[in-house]
């Protein structure tokens, strides 16, 4: 067994964890709806039994369970359970799953996790350590889609024990290690290969797979075998695609559906203001920015930051349910910089004069946008804000495999773009196609953002990464070659008749949901 000097123990759910590492495709969590239910005079027994019917605006992709997807939010993590959970909430506490505790070296560089015993696959099978090996293995093979490749490249993962699994990393995982395995499901090696196809789709949660439908909807079934005694409560759950977001108010509000994801956020907003049957769940936290590489102008890229009103934008297209900080980090995070959030406060006569130093009025800006509603209606706005300030907006609007394939390219110019945050800022600089050193869709570059943020990735204390943080976000906003935009998260609507809908990385985590008596 390989032992690591210095070992600092952590137990799970201690606030002394301090992985600062997330989540959340990220995905992001409830706002702790129990309490919220509770404070209202909503919440009460929970009974055994019940059906939901989870309506998703896109249908389930089974072999991409290893990648955060909001095609897999309502029924991933019912089948497949990671090492850890995490939620947005609080990102800086993460939670046991099928590892009960794990340590981390003083030099942030090995960790040592010890695994669930009495756990079993739908198959039957107990899942022991060479289970946590082989989905690693998986994680890292050139077919598989997965969030944390590039982070899982740098580890070696061995069974140490039946129930231990030892990390060894080339780069400190103090703020990576939970986001990373919170997004890695544990798959069976047995059936892993039906993923592909969707002939078997076998896991450790409390639910198993009944019927599975491509393009249209999986049915679970309770697992009566679930390691955590007497859970789940509900009997069935069906997540069904309902691509159109009337469609999907339609199916709320005939009983038929009991949670939604994908409606609009107005959609949303209709079926929940001043109706006590529904309420908001918070899924995925998104933040949007404009990448400015065509634009060498760094006047210029400041000006376009003064031009653009965050605040319309968030009011007019996310119903106000965002932030504008203008940071790319997640508030949530232990060492967000919050002394530099509002850099680029909406200021078109700052913006004017900046434009009119540079001698760049009348430049064109082209920008090129997923075609989706949501981006085009925030490209609408930025349009009319660089007019007035004296700029010309182009717009290119691609369909979704085509604007993939202009980002990968890295041609993608000026670009909108939609991220989750799922991580912390090392995570994110290691996994964000926005921000990472390797592979990214972003053009910028300059030695000494990778300085910085190699500083970031290679912090082994809380003091380390707040000061490193701090040192790279400053230089982000100086050199403005891009903006955040708008935090958002994700807008989904639950009956109120459940209780503890809680959603993390990942997904929705039914094992305790349930019905109120």
């Amino acid at each position: 067994m390989r032992k690591s000097t210095g070992i600092r123990r952590r137990r799970a759910g201690l606030a002394a964890v301090a992985l600062t590492s997330l989540l959340a495709a990220g995905c992001s969590s409830a706002v702790n709806q129990a309490d919220e239910a509770a404070a209202e005079g909503g919440s009460g027994e929970c009974q055994q039994g019940g059906t939901v019917v989870a309506a998703n605006s896109s249908a389930p992709e089974v072999s991409r369970v290893l990648a955060q997807s909001a095609t897999n939010l309502m029924w991933a993590r019912a089948v497949f359970e990671p090492l850890i959970n995490v939620s947005t909430v609080d990102l800086d506490d993460p939670q046991p799953a099928l590892a009960t505790e794990w340590e981390i070296s003083d030099d942030g560089l090995s960790a040592v996790l010890q695994l669930r015993e009495g756990v079993a696959f739908h198959t039957g099978r107990a899942f022991t350590a060479d289970d946590v090996v082989f989905t690693m293995q998986q994680a890292l093979d050139p077919a598989t889609v997965s969030d944390v490749k590039a982070i899982v490249a740098g580890w070696e993962v061995e069974a140490t024990g039946e129930h231990e699994v030892t990390i060894t990393s080339q780069t400190p995982l103090t703020d990576t290690l939970a986001s990373t395995l919170a997004l890695t499901p544990i798959v069976d090696s047995e059936t892993y290969a039906g993923l592909a196809d969707g002939s078997q789709i076998i896991g450790t949660g409390p639910f198993t797979v009944e019927s599975y439908s491509p393009g249209a909807d999986i049915v679970l079934t309770k697992n009566d075998d679930y390691w955590q005694d007497g859970l789940p409560y509900l009997d069935r759950i069906e997540s069904t695609t309902i691509p159109d977001s009337t469609a999907q108010v339609s199916s709320l509000r005939s009983g038929r559906a009991q949670l939604s994801n994908g409606l609009t956020v107005q959609d949303a907003l209709s079926v929940t203001e001043g109706n006590p049957q529904f309420e908001l769940l918070s899924t995925i936290n998104g933040t949007y920015p404009i990448i400015l590489d065509a634009v060498e102008d760094q006047r210029v890229r400041q000006a376009i930051g003064h031009a653009i009103d965050r605040d319309r934008i968030n009011e007019q297209v996310f119903g106000g349910r965002g932030t504008t900080d203008g940071l790319y980090w997640a508030a949530a995070s232990a060492n967000y910089p919050e002394d530099l959030t509002g850099a680029y406060e909406y200021d078109p006569e700052q913006a004017r004069q900046l434009i009119e130093e540079a001698g760049a009025a009348g430049t064109e800006v082209p920008i090129t946008i997923i075609n989706l509603p949501v981006i085009a209606a925030e490209y609408e706005i930025i349009a009319n804000n660089l007019t007035e300030v004296g700029l010309t907006p182009t717009l290119t609007a691609l369909a979704p495999p085509d604007y993939q394939q202009r980002l990968s390219a890295g041609t993608g110019g000026n670009y909108l773009s939609l991220r989750g945050l799922n991580g912390s800022p090392s995570f994110l600089l290691q996994t964000n196609a926005d921000l990472r050193l390797e592979g990214a869709h972003r053009q910028f570059t300059s030695p000494e953002y990778t300085e910085l943020a190699t500083a970031v990735i290679g912090a082994t204390t809380a003091e380390e990464s707040a000061e490193a943080v701090h040192e790279l976000t400053e230089y982000m906003n100086d050199q403005a070659f891009l903006h955040p935009l708008v935090t958002v998260p994700g807008t989904s609507v639950q009956s109120t008749d459940l209780q503890d809908v809680d959603v993390v990385l990942g997904g929705w985590v039914p094992a305790t949901t349930c019905y109120v008596e």
